[in-house]
């Protein structure tokens, strides 16, 4: 029995040595606004891992690589979400506590898309932009998703650019419906 979960323990830590790199550059995209500490971001997702292991170990690597990626994603949602409860709330507390309340309300909360119309925006990209977006979703860089499709990396570059810039202009609309929503509740 110590044989086996030794045995398993080496590989959820092979399991992590493979994944890490990447699923830190994602997250390292995901917290440049310092909301959340990359680590931190990818620490949770191998929490959320180590149960579904035995589930994960089956898979290919590209879709453990996509399994882990959407999970962190969504952890990092989930952090988005909590703190724009906390900063909506800040204004009671002050009352109560004499803090001082602040709340950039300039600031676009992407944390009001959910996962549908994320996915949905996604595919209505342009087919190159959306394949290219994925690819670097899953945690594959330039380098590679460039020979992929046999281009030149400046063009990933651009396209990733493109995809983002185009995903902003689909997923604006939802933003605002769901900013006003929220001011009306």
């Amino acid at each position: 029995m110590a044989n086996l979960f030794n045995r398993e323990r080496r590989h959820f830590e092979a399991f992590i040595q493979r994944h890490r790199p990447s699923l830190l550059a994602v997250a390292r995209r995901l917290c440049a606004r310092g909301i959340l500490d990359p680590e931190d971001l990818v620490q949770e997702a191998f929490e959320r891992a180590l149960p579904e292991f035995g589930q994960l170990k089956d898979r290919t690597e590209a879709a453990c690589a996509a399994w882990l990626c959407t999970t962190m994603t969504n952890r990092f949602l989930d952090h988005c979400r909590r703190q724009r409860t906390e900063v909506r709330g800040l204004p009671h507390l002050a009352l109560v506590q004499d803090l001082p309340a602040t709340g950039d309300g300039d600031q676009e909360n992407w944390e009001l898309v959910g996962n549908d119309a994320f996915q949905a925006a996604i595919e209505q990209l342009k087919p190159h932009l959306r394949d290219a977006y994925k690819l670097h979703a899953e945690g594959r860089r330039y380098q590679a998703i460039a020979e992929h499709f046999n281009v030149p990396v400046g063009t990933v570059g651009s396209w990733l650019t493109l995809a983002r810039r185009d995903l902003r202009e689909l997923l604006l609309p939802s933003v605002a419906v769901a900013r006003e929503r929220g001011v009306q509740s």
